[in-house]
């Protein structure tokens, strides 16, 4: 940047231009002056002259005497200035003239005087004058009459003007020389006293200034008792005052403990603070203009530059929320803010952004959504009954409670309290509920006779509570079990409140006894108190503390100070304007001077009261459902062990009974079989055909208890080896058949349950095969891919395919689309196809249309 002229360089400059200005003015005067008197004498002199040589020579002429009219043209030569005289006859001819070179020809080149001057005289007979500015000349025309005819001859003068130019240039520099000579001296008087008393000071006072904006040594401020030493005086403490004010935002902003960054009027980065270099562990000029830019995930990249773009193009604040890669090489999600920042005059400067890490609280989310769907999992599976009570109606109701009280699923929601309560205690209930309603009481514990929908009778235990539930109240409860039970949703909402940011009041105190306040932002109001007073003298920071908390925080800050610490971090309790105490963390800072002492403390106090309430709120819930899950592990390993009794009672006590019928059906049609007619064949046919039904379901059933029961074996997989292994099982029947199977799976390795995941493909490919038998072509299709968050396989057919609204009947156990005779099945395959991937982590679903085959895809997490 170039810079301008110095102020003594100006003073100069002045003087110097009002030196030449009057030396302008005075020689343009002098000269004026001079040339219009010299002229004006000459032209009076060439008018008497012209004159008076014309009347001469009319008369001299007249009489003949030639040669006294030539020597009376001659003798004008003595006329000052003049450069010629002349006599030209009718003919415009030089009869006589001053100059004798000139007689016999006309007037020509230099010599011609202007033609509009000689018929001027000759028409008004009267002597003409006229001023040649371009030749330098003063031309003069007398008219001289030669007799009655009308003649006439004139006689012309020429003076040189130019030596009269010349004349008042000389006398005009002398007079001007000797006129400014005083004039210069003066100026330069001025000049140095406006240098010593003024200019000097005046670049004393802004070398002062650049210096100390600069950060360079100091000179000498400037001082007196006039008003320019005055004015150097408060100059100079202003200047401090603003270098502090600067230093400590600088130090305020590389303070903060999120990352902060500055973008120019180009939209490029020039600024992040030292919380934005700790996250990414990049130095500051790998992060400035566009550089910080290869931190951001490659998803994220294209739509964070165009909503950037976007906001920057209209002068609006921007918010995105991005992944950024942490200085450990992981992505984590961030929250950023921005808005555009103006100078004094209004012109746009660029944008200042904050933003904060969303890792924590996207985390927490996906942990509260799996455990929202895991204990809404429990409670529908739940062995006790659960329901909410509101506006004397049920509106929920777990599967548990929904059957003892003999309703169908969906069916008891929007039932009245009153008929599901005997008569003898429908007081008692509503007494309970209205307790917990109006909120006389919180929790309640009691017993009573409820009435199931066919009118019977059965007593049950109920432990309730009153919710807000949708802004109104309303009572959860659970029967025969005593421990209450929270809904996900304010699980959700609690953890939401801890991880949600909240806002920091900045302070700055004095390193005195009470930490007196230098500086606090206005939004302390927050806490009730105005900035005013809490920085107003005898305002005791320390008083605000909680009693317990005081000792322990002034031993923490003399330790760190101890080991030489600067930044750190502490959590007590601060007393509101209100009385009511909450808990902060304050991010402190020590900021110290030159000699080594403690200037100040700047603390960013940050209101986490909430997050307090939360965390201990989340523990007694997690010591909650520890305690329920150990229960409900105990009921589960009960229910198992039941299940596996019943599975070797069906294994061992149904199927004896079947071998018999179809041991005696077969020797009943070997022995007797020519005795009997056609139908009595087709019978027996019939129970043999339905024994192998029987026995084909019983196994399915019993495959289906085995699903339930086993406990499960995650290891990875080698996907195509499994695929090529369960075709392998139908080798003979591919080798005759006419089904093609056409097999897309890449070197996929899968972490599942091995027999879990051979079971449902095994069952999906010998659907795929049956189903499609009757096509024209039979195809079987199997195929997978690598997704960002799952494995997918697919199995596809051409078969008849199904209509899409039977979609969740076809995984119900024991439900069929088509007949036994038309194809062969019990109904459960499906069933434990959707039980083995349920228990897996996975899901399976189907897409089909009638007539055009069906594709069942199966989803494992990676």
């Amino acid at each position: 940047m170039k810079r301008g002229l110095s102020l003594r360089q100006l003073m100069l400059g002045f003087v110097a231009l009002f030196w030449l200005l009057v030396a302008g003015a005075q020689f343009t005067f002098i000269m004026y002056t001079y040339t219009t008197e010299v002229l004006s004498e000459i032209r009076l002199v060439v008018r008497h002259a012209g004159d008076n040589l014309a009347a001469n020579l009319e008369a001299g002429l007249q009489d003949g005497d030639e040669r006294h009219a030539r020597q009376m043209v001659v003798q004008m030569h003595t006329l000052p200035h003049l450069r010629y005289a002349a006599y030209l006859d009718e003919r415009e001819v030089v009869r006589f003239a001053s100059v004798e070179e000139m007689v016999g020809a006309p007037l020509a080149g230099d010599l011609q005087p202007p033609a509009s001057l000689l018929g001027e005289a000759r028409r008004r007979l009267a002597g003409q004058i006229v001023d040649d500015a371009e030749r330098d000349m003063l031309w003069a025309a007398f008219p001289v009459r030669l007799g009655s005819e009308g003649r006439s001859g004139l006689v012309v003068l020429a003076a040189d003007t130019a030596v009269i130019q010349r004349e008042a240039l000389r006398r005009a520099l002398r007079q001007t020389l000797v006129v400014l000579g005083p004039i210069l001296l003066l100026s330069l008087g001025i000049g140095v006293l406006v240098k010593v008393l003024l200019t000097d000071r005046i670049e004393q006072l802004l070398a002062y200034t650049r210096s100390l904006l600069e950060g360079q040594d100091l000179p000498p401020p400037i001082s007196g008792q006039d008003e320019l030493g005055q004015l150097g005086e408060r100059l100079a403490g202003l200047t401090r005052s603003l270098v502090e004010s600067r230093d400590f935002h600088v130090h305020l902003l590389d303070g903060m403990p999120n990352p902060i960054w500055r973008a120019a009027a180009d939209g490029q980065r020039d600024y992040v603070n030292r919380a934005w270099l700790r996250f990414t562990g990049r130095q500051l000029d790998q992060e400035l203009g566009d550089g910080w830019t290869v931190g951001l995930h490659p998803q994220d990249a294209g739509p964070y530059m165009l909503a950037w773009r976007a906001a920057f193009a209209a002068r609006q604040p921007f918010a995105a929320e991005y992944r950024l890669r942490s200085a450990d090489g992981v992505y984590r999600w961030m929250a950023d803010h921005a808005e555009p920042i103006y100078g004094g005059a209004q012109e746009f400067i660029g944008y200042i952004g904050s933003c904060f890490d969303l890792q924590q609280q996207k985390d927490a989310a996906a942990r509260i959504a799996a455990n929202e769907a895991r204990f809404r999992g429990l409670v529908e599976r739940s062995l006790v009954g659960v329901y909410v009570i509101q506006g004397g109606r049920l509106t929920y109701a777990n599967p548990c409670l929904t059957e003892w009280f003999g309703y169908a699923p969906g069916e008891i929601e929007g039932v009245g309290v009153e008929s599901l309560v005997e008569p003898d205690d429908l007081m008692l209930v509503r007494e309970m509920l209205r307790q917990r309603m109006e909120g006389a009481v919180v929790h309640l514990n009691y017993t009573f006779r409820a009435r199931r929908r066919d009118g019977s009778a059965f007593p049950v235990e109920v432990f309730g509570s009153r919710i807000e539930l949708d802004g109104r109240p309303a009572v959860i409860g659970t029967m025969l079990d005593v421990t209450e039970r929270e809904r996900a949703q304010a699980a959700l909402a609690a953890a939401a409140e801890v991880v949600e940011a909240s806002p920091t009041v900045l302070f700055r105190w004095a390193p005195e006894d009470g930490q007196p306040v230098r500086y606090v932002s206005e939004n302390v109001s927050r806490w009730g108190y105005r900035a005013a007073d809490m920085m107003a003298e005898g305002f005791r920071f320390t008083d605000l503390v909680h009693a317990e908390d005081r000792v322990r925080i002034g031993e923490e800050v003399a330790a760190h100070l101890a080991e030489g610490r600067h930044e750190f971090v502490q959590e007590y309790r601060l007393c509101k304007a209100d009385g009511e105490y909450i808990w902060v963390e304050d991010l402190v800072s020590v900021h110290c001077a030159a000699d080594g002492t403690v200037a100040h403390f700047a603390g960013l106090i940050t209101d986490i009261s909430e997050r307090h309430a939360a965390q201990e709120a989340l523990q007694q819930l997690n010591t909650e459902l520890e305690e329920r899950v150990a229960r409900r592990t105990e009921e589960l390993a009960a229910l198992n062990k039941e299940l596996e009794t019943f599975a070797y009672s069906v294994s061992h006590d149904l199927k004896a009974p079947l071998r018999g019928i179809d041991g005696y059906s077969h020797l009943l049609l070997e022995d007797y079989g020519a005795r009997l007619d056609e139908e009595g064949r087709l019978f027996i046919a019939n129970i043999r055909n339905g024994v192998a039904q029987m026995g084909r379901l019983i196994d399915d059933l019993l495959a289906y208890s085995r699903i339930e029961r086993r406990s499960l074996q995650f290891v990875d997989i080698p996907l195509p080896e499994m695929v090529r292994g369960i075709l392998a099982e139908r080798a003979a029947e591919l080798e005759g058949g006419a089904t093609r199977v056409e097999v897309d799976v890449p070197d996929l390795v899968v972490r599942a349950d091995p027999d879990g995941l051979a079971q449902a493909l095994r069952n999906l490919i010998d659907n795929a095969f049956k189903y499609s038998r009757a096509a024209e072509h039979p195809v079987v299709r199997i195929g997978a891919a690598a997704e960002e968050r799952a494995h997918h396989i697919w199995v596809q057919d051409n078969g008849i395919g199904f209509d899409m609204k039977f979609h969740e009947r076809i995984f119900e156990i024991f439900q069929r689309l088509q007949r036994a005779e038309d194809y062969a099945g019990t109904g459960v395959g499906l069933a434990i196809v959707r039980r083995a991937l349920t228990r897996m982590g996975g899901r399976v679903w189907a897409e089909s249309a009638p007539g055009e085959g069906a594709t069942f895809h199966l989803e494992l997490p990676r």
